[in-house]
């Protein structure tokens, strides 16, 4: 009984832990080669799946990421609001690679789903998804 007690007080205190957000800031440029990397460099088995995968390749094409509003330079009408908040475990892997790896990434999926011409970066978990007017 002992032992279950301790190995359930070890579980919640590690879930009590991952809602600390230690992440303050992240670099532009670190975002921009990750996704990058991502695009291009993604492999199954050998093969690169930006040149065979024809949905990646037009998500890459036709949706734009702009990190900052003023960055746009065209009147755009807000189409919605989303989030990325991994679910981590701060002893295993920490907040900041996943972010970093994955933000601009998640972004520009969603703003594919809804037929939208781009994403801005508000902050490290929220983004807007745009269309230009």
């Amino acid at each position: 009984m002992k032992k279950y007690f301790t190995s359930s007080a070890i579980i919640c205190s590690l879930f009590f832990v991952t809602s600390c957000s230690t992440v303050n800031y992240i670099k532009t440029e670190t975002l921009e080669k990750n996704y990058e990397k991502k695009i291009h460099h993604t492999t199954w088995l050998g093969k690169a799946l930006f040149k065979t995968d024809k949905k990646k390749m037009d998500t890459y094409n036709n949706v734009k990421v702009f990190l900052n509003e003023n960055e746009v330079g065209r009147d755009f009408e807000v189409v919605a609001y989303g989030s990325y908040t991994p679910f981590i475990l701060p002893l295993v892997r920490p907040e900041r690679p996943r972010l970093e790896k994955y933000l601009l990434w998640k972004g520009v999926r969603k703003a594919r789903k809804l037929k939208a011409d781009g994403v801005i970066i508000d902050n490290k978990n929220d983004f807007r998804v745009i269309k230009f007017k």
